[in-house]
């Protein structure tokens, strides 16, 4: 934990709390806040746009793209693609390629807690240089009614920005699904003075929010240069442990109205924010609201006596939702998982936790948490004594029904392998060390078959390595006569 960036986002979060008061913040987001969605960086997305159409790249682009990344311009490498060709990147990851193996992108909790601020009026306006629509998916999935206008500024020449209606997400670049999205250094240099104007109206007594921004070789940041001083403070809430350093980003550090807020993971410091604020996420952890919502906006006499049979059911819903009982359940599922967390502190009692574990299990018998931590504790005990192999048989027998029941768990894949290897230092028969082994290499395959295995210099190719020389110890190299 970081006292600073803990007292900062403290800091960040009272301003918010004024602001709300005053009409709401303004948010200007960047690519960083939807990497963990699934869209990925300009750097990524230059290798892969070169990848896939390479004939309209030099030899030297191509070689950069596998070899440094860091000397190719995302706005040059744009400008080498049609917008036809640049739609098609983009639509890859926004809506998915079965072809290409990439999957739709999905909400992250950056999106959710951003679109959960905008609709308790934390944030007025949210301002976007990226193309995808997860910051209007996120609005829809947190019930947010009226929905928020939506501007692309893409395709637009002349603006009016003082008649922008608030709460608004405006898309500064233009949208994927738009006619023009602006991303090549001539396009974004032609709607400089459009960026300059929607910026100048929005204000310097507004308090500034940017997150997952980069700023570089982009005139908005000219704009933000150029509209000091921020008279309600600019938090930059930066991923890395400095900005960037070029003379357009220097005020950020030296102005006394500029808050720089290092190491700021998108999902963890919206969703800090949003916790700091005491703005609950109601679609998830009180469902009946959304259904309250239905009942106040929806005209049921419309449709006579159907309407009002709907209504009678969204009200049923509402009841039994709100029941004691089921109040009872959630607040159950509360403390398993605030249980849950206390683990990390508790990870020498290992009795214990299996107590609470089992508990757990009885109201819940799947949950992932609960049978990962019990597994691990009964290896830990295993581990611990010797004598006592009847844990080593609980531990595989919960890993079998977890690897069985949540394959994407790649963390108990690993924990499964180490605690076989222990379990081989105790048998001496060769037959059983090479069914282990053999064991081994069956879940390191089938982890590596999963959609989220990522990294292939990862502790599973270590542990593949650990098998190999122990199964060559077992079967020592014999030269064949000639």
């Amino acid at each position: 934990m970081n006292p600073k960036r803990e007292e900062l986002l403290k800091h960040l979060a009272a301003s918010l709390k004024d602001a709300k008061e005053d009409g709401g913040a303004i948010l200007l987001v960047g690519a960083g806040i939807s990497v963990s969605a699934g869209i990925p960086p300009a750097q990524k997305l230059m290798k892969i746009a070169i990848e896939n159409f390479p004939n309209y790249f030099t030899d030297e682009e191509q070689k950069l793209a596998q070899e440094d990344l860091s000397q190719l311009q995302y706005n040059d490498i744009m400008t080498k693609l049609s917008n036809v060709k640049r739609k098609e990147l983009f639509k890859w990851f926004i809506e998915g390629n079965k072809e290409k193996g990439i999957k739709k992108a999905k909400l992250n909790f950056a999106h959710i807690a951003i679109a959960e601020l905008l609709k308790q009026g934390y944030f007025s306006r949210i301002l976007t240089v990226n193309f995808d629509p997860l910051v209007i998916h996120a609005c829809y999935m947190v019930g947010m009614y009226p929905f928020p206008a939506i501007y692309d500024l893409g395709a637009m020449g002349k603006v009016n920005a003082e008649l922008l209606h608030d709460p608004s997400i405006v898309y500064l670049n233009g949208q994927h699904v738009g006619f023009v999205q602006r991303n090549t250094t001539d396009q974004l240099e032609a709607h400089k003075e459009t960026l300059s104007q929607i910026v100048r109206s929005t204000g310097c007594n507004k308090t500034w929010v940017v997150a997952g921004y980069s700023g570089e070789n982009d005139p908005l940041m000219d704009a933000l240069n150029e509209l000091r001083p921020y008279n309600n403070w600019l938090y930059w809430l930066e991923y890395n442990e400095q900005v960037l350093q070029k003379e357009s980003h220097q005020f950020l550090e030296n102005d006394e109205e500029c808050k720089t807020i290092y190491s700021c993971d998108a999902d963890e410091t919206f969703m800090e924010v949003a916790e700091n604020l005491k703005c609950s996420l109601d679609f998830i952890e009180r469902p009946h609201k959304e259904l309250e919502l239905y009942l106040s906006e929806i005209n049921f006499n419309s449709l006579g006596k159907r309407g009002s049979t709907y209504q009678i059911k969204i009200s049923e819903y509402i009841k039994i939702l709100k029941s004691d009982q089921k109040q009872l359940s959630f607040l159950t599922i509360d403390i398993a998982n605030i249980l849950i967390d206390s683990f990390a502190d508790l990870v020498e009692e290992d009795e214990k936790i299996i107590e609470i574990c089992n508990l757990i299990l009885k109201q819940f018998p799947d949950h992932e948490e609960a049978l990962s931590w019990l597994a691990f504790s009964y290896h830990q005990l295993a581990y611990k004594y010797q004598t006592r192999q009847e844990y080593f048989e609980l531990a595989f027998k919960i890993y079998e029904q977890i690897i069985q029941n949540y394959p994407q768990r790649i963390e108990d894949y690993k924990f499964y392998v180490e605690t076989l290897f222990d379990k081989l230092r105790n048998v001496e028969e060769i037959r059983e060390q090479k069914k282990l082994l053999d064991k081994i290499k069956t879940l390191i395959d089938k982890a590596r078959t999963q959609h989220n295995f990522k990294d292939p210099h990862d502790e599973l190719v270590d542990l593949n390595l650990k098998r190999i020389k122990l199964l060559n110890d077992l079967e020592p190299y014999q030269p064949q006569d000639s």
